[in-house]
């Protein structure tokens, strides 16, 4: 049954995608991020739902005047000098068959990504983005915290099979890269029962996290949660929230499962650990091959490669725990190092870093102005957001993950906006702005 009613949403929303071809953008991004199919038993399972869509949405953009150019922005031009940069180095790679797929993956989802910036723009498009990308995940986080509380923790927190957020430890980033995102949309939305209905899934996040019983999913939500408590509203929240805390922490011996405490004592003791161990093997491969190929890495997935190059590039002092011919990076950073040298390393992390000022720059900007302070809370829920990205990320091969680049995407959209925004007021006759009468962006 859900095999049919999937497809039949989703060739349902083929000609709508077509004729609206920014509702096409929010469907790709829920099958995308959410992966519904992976959900069904039967034929949808294997479908290529994200490609129909994406199809009919570049063909609703060649034909609607409804669009705006591709912001010409630094993050917009490391995007496309990345994309120049992942091709480059594809040819190198140590398994080239698992390179070249998943480059067309990537390259797909930095082309959607600018695809979202022409089709997205106004305050009720924007918001409908940041819902999807919120509830796609946050459904993850609901039923986690649902099947914890029915199961009294037995039983660990995973996602759906054969999507970016297979197994515990990717769905726990990817929790902690949307907590806040809740957070923000709550704190703007008017309905009183959706906002709560928005909290409660916070707090179900939160439970989903935990029993992940993924160390680098804990990590990201430690740090985290002392920037979403400080965006909650009101003293009493707050106060109640770190009571609760406190009461858990207290109570933890008696509540929680022998096993969160096993995997915490082995997150202080990593050095008797052989998963931290294989880990730190991994990370000194991944040094090791950029420093001998720092223009090219060894390409996209060359951890696939059973030709025994791998274990050349460790070292002994972890070989005791390392049973295997090769290993995942287990970090954004090496990962991006080992698979494509430095030149690359270095153009994705400047992406990163100029995303997290421009939200900086976003967030004082807006608050200016009444009409976009709506826009500072959602640039703040991004930055937290990437914040978690950044730590559970150190822990996780998440390089490619497709919500942090549609977060890149969002800070150069409302910044956009907002100074858009700027340059109408500045226009309207001083009779207009002072009635607060302003020209509504189109999409709104």
């Amino acid at each position: 049954m859900r095999d049919y009613l999937l497809t039949l949403i989703v060739v349902g929303l083929v000609p709508v995608a077509v004729m609206r071809p920014w509702i096409g953008v929010l469907a790709w991004h829920w099958i995308g991020l959410m992966n519904p199919h992976r959900l069904t038993w039967d034929f949808a399972y294997t479908m290529q739902f994200a490609a129909m869509i994406a199809v009919a949405t570049l063909v609703g953009l060649v034909f609607t005047k409804d669009r705006k150019p591709v912001p010409s922005t630094a993050e917009m031009w490391l995007m496309g000098v990345l994309l120049a940069c992942f091709a480059f180095t594809t040819p190198f790679a140590w398994a080239p068959d698992h390179a070249w797929a998943q480059l067309e993956k990537v390259a797909k989802i930095i082309l959607m990504t600018l695809v979202t910036t022409m089709l997205i723009f106004g305050r009720e498009r924007i918001r409908m983005l940041f819902l999807v990308l919120a509830l796609s995940i946050g459904f993850f986080g609901v039923k986690g915290g649902i099947f914890t509380l029915r199961t009294g923790g037995g039983e660990m927190v995973q996602g759906p099979e054969g999507s970016f957020i297979e197994g515990n430890t990717f769905i726990g980033l990817a929790l902690n890269m949307v907590i806040p995102i809740l957070v923000a949309i709550a704190l703007e939305e008017k309905n009183r029962w959706f906002r709560r209905g928005l909290y409660f899934a916070v707090a179900l996040s939160v439970i989903s996290v935990i029993f992940t019983y993924s160390r680098g999913a804990w990590l990201g939500l430690a740090a985290i949660a002392p920037f979403v408590i400080m965006q909650l509203p009101g003293k009493a929240i707050k106060t109640v929230l770190v009571a609760t805390i406190a009461a858990l922490a207290v109570a933890a011996p008696m509540v929680f499962p022998d096993r969160i405490f096993s995997r915490a004592d082995a997150l202080i003791n990593y050095e008797t650990d052989c998963s931290a161990n294989q880990r730190l093997m991994s990370w000194v491969v991944h040094w090791n091959i950029a420093t001998t190929y720092p223009l090219t890495g060894a390409g996209f997935n060359f951890e696939e490669s059973t030709n025994g190059r791998y274990l050349e590039f460790g070292t002994e002092k972890y070989a005791h725990c390392f049973d295997a011919e090769t290993s995942a990076a287990h970090n954004i950073y090496f990962q991006i190092l080992g698979q494509h040298g430095f030149v690359t390393f270095g153009l994705w992390l400047a992406l990163l870093v100029i995303v997290q000022f421009k939200l900086v720059r976003l967030r004082r900007i807006a608050r200016m102005s009444p009409d976009a302070s709506w826009m500072a809370t959602y640039a703040t829920g991004l930055q937290i957001g990437l914040v978690g990205y950044l730590v559970s990320g150190a822990f996780l091969s998440s390089a490619y993950f497709d919500l942090p680049w549609l977060y890149y995407a969002l800070s150069v959209i409302m910044m956009r906006e907002v100074q858009s925004g700027s340059r109408r007021e500045a226009s309207d006759p001083p009779g207009a702005r002072s009635a607060g009468v302003l020209r509504a962006s189109p999409g709104q």
